[in-house]
């Protein structure tokens, strides 16, 4: 059974990647940009560390994320826009006068967490990032980073990967959830 997936068409996309920015906003374009890139989910995404993308010298080629709860560890490739929204946002930290120390978050908040004084994006603030930026590209049904997530798996289908692949990419423990959500 194929669940259906709002998914941005590459118009829409470009619309929400070509909206009006201010210096303080491209660092909001280039976390767009990593997730229509990477597919990750919202939860490994705030929680990357500067040193699960970035080797004190350069952008690594892919990011690891460590299975939770028994599960295998995945590497997802970094294209180079992927590569480059990198280098946007850890500029953006350095500005911020963030030091670059492999356990520091890799994306930053521009306040303090008010729950525990941390200066880690949070999923909240990440949805909000989204929803502005597609309300400001009039994008007319409801954009979420899970849309940028199957946004990203479909372009990968798109562009010739098989399931299995996809699957791996996503993090997905069965094939039947893979295909479940986009066919094949």
């Amino acid at each position: 059974m194929k669940r259906n997936q709002q998914v941005l068409t590459s118009e829409q996309a470009l619309a929400l990647m070509n909206g009006t920015w201010g210096k303080m906003q491209e660092r909001d374009r280039q976390i767009l940009n990593l997730l229509l890139h990477t597919g990750l989910k919202i939860n490994e995404f705030v929680n990357l560390n500067v040193e699960d993308v970035y080797t004190g010298q350069r952008v690594r080629r892919n990011v690891l994320i460590r299975g939770l709860h028994g599960r295998r560890e995945r590497r997802i490739p970094l294209d180079g826009e992927a590569r480059n929204a990198v280098n946007h946002i850890l500029e953006f930290n350095r500005s911020m006068g963030c030091a670059l120390a492999p356990t520091e978050p890799f994306v930053i908040s521009r306040q303090r967490n008010k729950k525990d004084g941390s200066i880690r994006i949070t999923p909240r603030q990440v949805q909000r990032i989204v929803k502005t930026l597609r309300e400001d590209a009039s994008i007319n049904f409801k954009t979420t980073p899970q849309t940028l997530r199957h946004t990203f798996a479909h372009s990968l289908l798109g562009n010739g990967a098989d399931l299995k692949t996809v699957q791996h990419i996503l993090g997905h423990r069965s094939i039947k959830t893979t295909r479940d959500l986009y066919g094949g």
